[in-house]
């Protein structure tokens, strides 16, 4: 019974860890980028995810992508706890010149984007068009239809798409 203690104590004390030096960070508010730049960072995302004791930082940035108006996320994610089940990684994005939304979402599985090579969210859903965009990403549940929003701090970017 002491060792079970023991090892709870060690995983709230290692998840309270992981959340500091996340806050440390990256929460140092949106970056403003050009459509040249390579990359823009978000700020870490932070979520108790479901499973024993689990949680998980991604860590994320943009990735350029050949046409003009899209971009891409690449997404890598920190878990901790035992028997961790499934879950959702979803990007939003909102453009704010034209007011357009949408985003996508994919599985984690064991820690693992599902269907994005590489751990890089990109497709139908990542086209904003032209204009300023604000990004963030947010966990979400495997119920459906609506995939409830987990226990989180989402990671934010702003940067300006050609």
């Amino acid at each position: 019974m002491k060792s079970t203690v023991r090892k709870s104590s060690l995983r709230r004390a290692g998840i309270a860890t992981m959340a500091a030096t996340a806050a440390l960070i990256g929460f140092s508010g949106p970056a403003a980028a050009l459509p040249t730049d390579p990359t823009v960072q978000f700020t870490p995302t932070i979520s108790r995810t479901p499973g024993a004791n689990c949680a998980a930082i991604l860590n994320a940035w943009t990735v350029p992508q050949p046409k003009s108006g899209e971009f891409g996320v690449k997404v890598k994610i920190t878990q901790t706890g035992d028997f961790c089940q499934t879950y959702r990684v979803a990007v939003n994005w909102r453009n704010l010149d034209t007011g357009r939304t949408n985003g996508q979402s994919h599985r984690v599985v064991n820690g693992e984007l599902e269907h994005a090579p590489d751990g890089v969210i990109t497709g139908m859903g990542m086209g904003p068009g032209a204009g300023r965009v604000e990004a963030w990403i947010v966990t979400t549940d495997e119920t459906l239809p609506e995939h409830q929003e987990l226990e989180h701090i989402s990671g934010r970017a702003s940067f300006t798409l050609g």
